[in-house]
């Protein structure tokens, strides 16, 4: 029975960190939330019946994430981008192409380089040109053109359409279409593996990413001047944290218990 109890105690602890996890994050742009899975602990009474099962206790598995679509935030960025339906913007540490990240927080910035980077510096990754052929590669938005009369323009405006579709405007009226932004897509979303920072990777339970570009096959919509906000409501999760507050409180208790009648028959 301790041990049944323990079990109990250490699962209700592990939801209140998925929980507060949640709420943490209520605010992070394109964060996904967690919940729990419990499950059943069985031992098998190999001695009478191989068929018989009695419950040894609980535990958790692995959070299952939840990737519903979260609410619009309107910024005006030229390069504050969300999707609405499926897909993930892909994002890499410097060269590392082998071992991409996967992100639905779409804020990036363009560096003096040019180079497309997210807000802690990690590459955003697209397709060059009106081709999805070449595959995807560092998105670079040049920020200055050599023009035929010798001149140097510098970039005054990017536009990203619904498509994803980068179009960077130099000089006055000199528009350029530099490439697009790839989005990848899983055969199981929940089963992309946290990293941190909003971001994912892929293994055996997610499947290994497909690319492209939105509004082709399956993929979503990007939407423009917009972020894409938590998919946690606040409510909800403080009402699960009563709940499992309430369960470990109970499952304490019982567990004194025990151990008092434990003792009374120890020291009886």
């Amino acid at each position: 029975m301790l041990s049944i109890l323990k079990s109990a105690l250490n699962a209700n602890s592990k939801e209140m960190g998925i929980i507060s996890n949640n709420i943490a994050n209520a605010n992070s742009t394109g964060f996904k939330k967690s919940t729990a899975n419990f499950e059943h602990i069985y031992s098998i009474n190999k001695a009478s019946d191989p068929d018989t099962f009695s419950g040894q206790g609980v535990d958790i598995s692995d959070p299952r994430l939840q990737m519903s679509q979260g609410s619009l935030q309107a910024t005006g960025g030229a390069l504050d981008l969300a999707v609405t339906g499926q897909g993930f913007f892909t994002v890499v540490q410097g060269d590392q192409v082998n071992t991409p990240f996967f992100t639905r927080d779409g804020s990036f910035n363009i560096k003096a380089t040019g180079e497309v980077v997210t807000n802690d510096g990690l590459s955003v990754m697209g397709f060059i040109g009106d081709a999805t052929a070449g595959g995807l590669v560092n998105l670079v938005i040049p920020t200055t053109r050599n023009n035929l009369d010798d001149t140097v323009s510098t970039i005054s405006n990017v536009n990203v359409n619904f498509k994803g579709k980068i179009t960077a405007t130099y000089g006055l009226d000199t528009e350029v279409v530099i490439g697009s932004f790839g989005l990848a897509s899983f055969t199981n979303d929940p089963g992309l593996n946290p990293v941190g920072n909003n971001r994912y990777q892929n293994n055996a339970k997610s499947g290994a990413p497909q690319f492209g570009v939105a509004m082709n096959d399956a993929f979503g919509k990007i939407e423009a001047g917009n972020l894409e906000r938590a998919n946690v409501d606040i409510t909800t999760e403080m009402v699960t944290m009563l709940k499992t507050q309430q369960a470990f409180s109970g499952v304490s208790r019982l567990l004194q218990t025990e151990v008092d009648i434990t003792k009374r028959l120890i020291d009886g």
